[in-house]
């Protein structure tokens, strides 16, 4: 499995980084629910990688209107 820690330094200049780079300013009092958010989208990227899919694996269910 990948090791998805970083550091609290390198989760703000992500945050900060990324956010100018798409033009999405983050105000102070929301950049720790942001960061927080993120910590946990990077669980949630980790424990995917641990289910091995194949090509032929459904992937998700397909509606047609």
């Amino acid at each position: 499995m990948t090791d998805y820690q970083i550091s609290p330094e390198e989760l703000d200049r992500y945050l900060h980084q990324t956010s100018a780079v798409v033009g999405l300013p983050i105000a102070e009092e929301h950049a720790a629910g942001v960061k927080r958010y993120l910590q946990i989208s990077l669980r949630m990227a980790a424990a995917m990688e641990t289910m091995p899919l194949q090509m032929e694996d459904d992937f998700a269910p397909i509606f047609h209107a």
